[in-house]
């Protein structure tokens, strides 16, 4: 329990000889500013504190998860939210993307996924990703212009698809390298499965699939068209082919310091 806080005052003994006034000036006697601050401490740390805990609560509030930090990638700057779009995941859902092989729908997965559309990164672009220059890390030579050789994941996860695509209807056309032995092919195959079973694992999609009855199904029928929040596919492709660096095959060779790993990463 606090101690009350009172003020001191000064017992007048003798008040016979004074007149009202003076009676009135002499017998109170004014709190010191000392007492007066002394009896405010109490007040003070309690405001001091409480104000503590708020700025610590609104910053705390404030701060990033770790979910929200973003990965630093030159290609940043494409990203962009379309919002929530609802997939269309009946069965028979017509898409460009779908059916046996064609000419058409080829062309389709080779405008989102042929070759590695390869790009710059320079090093201060490369550091910002975490990564360290290594003397096996392949170069554009000077005369183009130097720096790191770079493609985007998104690329090489649409080419792991279209390859499982391409296998589940036997086209033998599906790793787009004539003169790979079956055993290179499948290893490649293999690659890809695990490129996107770890891919789907690492963003863990917990999007809420429904079940209804179905006529004539005996158990209950999954419903897969529901929205997503999903991102822009077309600015980060475009975004890739603006910055896509032309360079011949030919003249991306190792260059005098560099020096090979051991066995691929």
């Amino acid at each position: 329990m606090h101690k009350e806080c009172t003020t001191p005052y000064a017992r007048v003994d003798r008040v016979d000889d004074l007149d009202d006034t003076h009676l009135l000036d002499s017998s109170i006697e004014r709190r010191p500013s000392k007492s007066r601050l002394l009896c405010s401490l109490p007040w003070l740390r309690h405001g001091v504190l409480m104000s503590i805990m708020m700025l610590f609560f609104t910053l705390w509030v404030r701060a990033p998860s770790i979910d929200d930090v973003v990965l630093y990638s030159p290609a940043n700057e494409a990203i962009q939210s379309i919002g929530i779009i609802r997939f269309n995941g009946s069965l028979g859902a017509h898409s460009v993307f779908r059916g046996s092989p064609s000419p058409e729908i080829d062309a389709a997965w080779d405008r989102i996924s042929l070759d590695a559309r390869p790009l710059r990164m320079t090093l201060e672009q490369l550091l910002r990703t975490g990564e360290k220059p290594s003397p096996s890390m392949v170069r554009y030579p000077d005369e183009y212009g130097g720096g790191y050789v770079a493609t985007v994941e998104v690329i090489h996860q649409l080419h792991c698809v279209d390859m499982l695509r391409r296998v589940s209807w036997h086209d033998e056309s599906y790793g787009h390298d004539s003169n790979a032995s079956p055993e290179e092919s499948r290893i490649h195959l293999d690659h890809c499965i695990e490129m996107l079973r770890q891919n789907i694992m690492c963003r863990g999609d917990v999007t809420m699939l429904t079940y209804d009855w179905v006529k004539g199904a005996k158990d209950p029928f999954p419903n897969f068209n529901i929205p997503h929040q999903c991102r822009d596919f077309e600015k980060v492709l475009d975004w890739v082919d603006e910055h896509r660096v032309f360079v011949p095959k030919s003249k991306v060779v190792r260059l005098e310091d560099n020096v090979n790993l051991p066995s691929p990463p």
